[in-house]
């Protein structure tokens, strides 16, 4: 006799604890990602810091954002280039040099942060079924059958006793297994008992 829960009647215990595990990892990715997107977005808005050579990195009396100077790199309020008879070039470069360096380094942190983001964001599918995929602890005693897929809690995926099938689908594409052969809805749609002939 099957316990009650997947497709055909049989749900074996370890899908709860693979699910609440899957949905933990999910969470704990979104939440780094978007956590990384603020912090790149806050890195690029908050204002320069004041130079050595003194005053401030924009044209007005603060300065400006990495992304302002970034995209107008004029704009960072250092005037003309002084004539070499004035005596003040070496104090205009490294005033220059303060602003765009601040600003190159604010937009390579925040880019980096953004592709760590982007990749907690998009890989959390892949990093799911690396962390829920293995075999669950107690999963071997559970019967052959459809169970909720560790990755995507919405789909379903064939357990063999062993491991996890290659294929997820929807409730209403897979049909119950029949001992020996896989469901024409699941065939169809390339998902089935692993050991079915093809």
């Amino acid at each position: 006799m099957n316990a009650p829960g997947a497709v055909g009647g049989a749900r074996g215990p370890s899908t709860i604890t693979c699910v609440t595990l899957a949905q933990a990892v999910r969470l704990v990715c979104v939440a780094l990602g978007a956590l990384l997107v603020v912090a790149a977005v806050t890195i690029v808005v908050v204002p320069l810091p004041a130079p050595a050579a003194g005053g401030t990195c924009g044209p007005g009396a603060s300065s400006e954002t990495a992304v302002q100077a970034f995209f107008d790199p004029v704009s960072i309020g250092a005037g003309p280039l002084p004539s070499a008879s004035s005596g003040n070039r070496p104090q205009w470069h490294a005033f220059v040099d303060d602003c765009q360096s601040a600003t190159n380094t604010r937009i390579t942190v925040a880019g980096v942060i953004l592709v760590v983001a982007l990749f907690a964001l998009i890989a959390n599918t892949w990093i799911v079924r690396r962390v829920v995929g293995a075999t669950p602890a107690d999963a071997q005693h559970s019967p052959l059958a459809w169970y909720p897929d560790p990755a995507d809690p919405g789909a379903l995926r064939w357990w063999d006793g062993q491991r996890w099938g290659p294929g997820a689908g929807h409730a209403g594409d897979i049909g119950p297994p029949v001992p020996g052969a896989s469901s024409p809805a699941a065939s169809a749609a390339g998902w089935g008992d692993p050991r079915a002939p093809s």
